[in-house]
């Protein structure tokens, strides 16, 4: 068993009670407002969420019409995603498969949309996954995959480790996985993290054209303390007042810097 796979085997029980929070309120605000818009909704279509976890997107998707593969490496994930999709009356729209997303068991140009959300940051070699993902992908059909943005998580080190900072920059260091769960250190997956034009390069190298990259996360974590981005009790107004600021610089190129994050929407040409 691969080291991320048992993690998330461990960790899918309490998975989804960890996006319960305001920071992760806004994050999904902006990833479903950029990605709904994408989503097939013929019955003919078949999407992939690869290293989908447990459903959180795959069950939206399928209820705008098209049939979602939900592919995961972690059977506790896909046991979890099972129970939610079942609750929801999609089983004939939501495939359950575990896998590897780096050897996807599929022809090539099988699926009419890709989705790889909060997964990519797992690869020390993101190439590897990207062009695995482009491979099953149909000519001219949008990928959606988001990273993780290697300048905010340096930032985040300088109150307390800014050498670490330094090291993370420059690839000489790799922070871990946090964990709800009680696993040991060395059990945690490493974190893989690129700057915004490395996650442009990466994507055009690989055979896709770049629509748009948007920032998630911009007003959050280096602006907000953590004790208020983590609650899960806040207020609908606090909520609204943030997200018209995300949403004000999220599209904007020049404040991609800014943002925890990133979210590219590109087509296989």
């Amino acid at each position: 068993m691969s080291e991320i796979e048992s993690y998330y085997d461990k960790k899918s029980r309490t998975y989804d009670v960890e996006f319960d929070n305001l920071y992760f309120k806004v994050y999904d605000t902006v990833t479903w407002r950029y990605l709904e818009p994408y989503v097939p909704t013929s019955s003919n279509a078949i999407i992939l969420d690869a290293g989908g976890g447990t459903g959180r997107w795959a069950i939206p998707m399928a209820k705008k019409g098209s049939k979602v593969v939900l592919l995961d490496i972690s059977e506790g994930m896909l046991d979890v995603a099972k129970k939610k999709i079942d609750a929801e009356g999609l089983q004939d729209r939501v495939i359950i498969q575990k896998g590897d997303i780096t050897k996807i068991n599929y022809p090539e140009g099988a699926f009419d949309m890709v989705l790889c959300e909060h997964a990519l940051f797992l690869f020390p070699d993101p190439s590897i996954v990207i062009r695995e993902l482009v491979r099953v992908l149909k000519q001219n059909c949008p990928l959606i995959v988001s990273a993780s943005n290697k300048y905010v998580a340096a930032l985040n080190f300088v109150p307390k480790n800014p050498r670490k900072g330094v090291a993370l920059l420059h690839g000489q260091y790799h922070f871990t996985v946090r964990s709800a769960c009680r696993l040991r250190r060395r059990t945690y997956p490493e974190v893989y993290l690129v700057t915004p034009n490395e996650f442009e390069r990466l994507l055009a190298k690989n055979g896709l054209k770049v629509e748009k990259i948007v920032g998630k996360g911009v007003t959050m974590p280096l602006r907000i303390p953590p004790e208020i981005f983590f609650k899960r009790d806040y207020s609908r107004n606090f909520l609204n007042e943030i997200l018209q600021i995300e949403l004000a610089l999220c599209e904007k190129p020049d404040a991609l810097g800014l943002a925890g994050h990133l979210q590219a929407i590109a087509y296989k040409v």
